[in-house]
């Protein structure tokens, strides 16, 4: 017996920035392209209006505002997420001040949902309701993976919004889609960074005869996941790019896993990466204008003088160089020694 349903696409959610939606204005397009002739629906853009994370508190509170006195809001959400409730920002505010909808799907402990109403009420003034739901097997990261696989969707999505993906290339670019993604998960500094290893991993990809497209990628890549370790990060990059947005390619893969470390059989991308993560333009370390100069030599020299220049800091400061590193080094020294690439 609701008077109307209001859709909204969010901003940022700030439990979900993993899997990357389209661009706002993109998902804004759909929704109303999903809505229309249905009256009982409206679309609101008052999330990405914002300049940040949309919490529901604020949200529901700002809805509010347009509403008669006596006008109630229910907020429509799924089971998993109403289990975790207590733990969301302004929860007893938004738990007292507004109702919730609950959908429950086939399957889920509809005893544990039922106590856990109980447990908040007892609490709280909670007004609250479940619904049970149809089983509809549709998932929206299979969605973007089928797309990018170029599967047919259709059925999956009002044909309308299957026609503006197609016409404006959504859930295809990946590298539209792992810049945005470093842009929304990486600190200002770190996603700066980001930009100048993109700019040179793409001069170098293109003097040393390397895909630009791959070089690009990788690079937008590399450091999504920083905060995971020195030398941790890039194998769990290289592992969430696979999983979150299909990329298969071993050699953008593997540029990313070893862009810190190095490897033996290292290929040019790899080593593009590597050295462009080294030296972009905003580094600025003691002795990175020295070691630029390395970029005027064949792209093995190259890495080899930046990583043997690199193990020397290391060890001057006492440090322990990574043994894939170093096994690293003397291969790349047998190749330019051997011939490879000119020497």
């Amino acid at each position: 017996n609701l008077d109307k349903v209001v859709l909204i696409p969010a901003y940022v959610s700030p439990f979900k920035t993993a899997d990357m939606p389209a661009e706002g204005h993109h998902r804004l397009e759909m929704l109303k392209i999903a809505a229309e002739g249905h009256p009982g629906f409206e679309i609101s853009d008052i999330e990405l209006k914002k300049d940040g994370p949309s919490y529901t508190y604020d949200t529901l509170t700002e809805l509010k505002k347009s509403l008669l006195e006596d006008d109630e809001i229910y907020f429509i959400m799924g089971t998993d997420t109403f289990m975790h409730i207590s733990e969301w920002k302004m929860s007893e505010e938004l738990i007292r001040n507004f109702g919730f909808i609950i959908g429950l799907r086939k399957g889920y402990d509809e005893e544990a949902l039922e106590k856990y109403i109980e447990d908040l009420k007892s609490k709280y003034p909670l007004n609250a309701e479940y619904i049970r739901i149809p089983e509809l097997e549709i998932s929206s990261t299979d969605i973007k993976q089928r797309i990018r696989e170029g599967k047919s969707v259709r059925f999956l999505l009002p044909d309308g919004v299957i026609e503006y993906i197609k016409k404006n290339g959504l859930y295809t670019n990946i590298k539209d889609l792992v810049r945005i993604y470093a842009k929304q998960n990486e600190k200002p500094t770190r996603y700066m960074h980001t930009c100048g290893v993109v700019k040179m991993a793409k001069e170098l990809a293109v003097k040393h005869g390397v895909d630009p497209e791959k070089a690009e990628i990788a690079a937008w890549f590399h450091d999504a996941f920083r905060s995971a370790g020195n030398l941790e990060h890039g194998p769990i990059a290289a592992d969430k790019l696979k999983e979150l947005f299909g990329v298969e390619d071993e050699d953008i893969l593997n540029a990313i896993r070893f862009h810190t470390t190095g490897r033996p059989g290292m290929s040019k991308l790899e080593m593009v990466l590597k050295v462009a993560d080294q030296l972009e333009e905003g580094r600025d370390y003691p002795g990175v204008e020295e070691m630029r100069e390395f970029l005027k030599l064949d792209i093995y020299r190259c890495t080899y003088e930046l990583m043997v220049h690199t193990r020397m800091y290391v060890e001057s400061i006492g440090g322990k160089f990574d043994t894939r590193s170093n096994r690293a080094i003397e291969w790349l020294r047998e190749q330019f020694e051997g011939g490879q690439d000119g020497y």
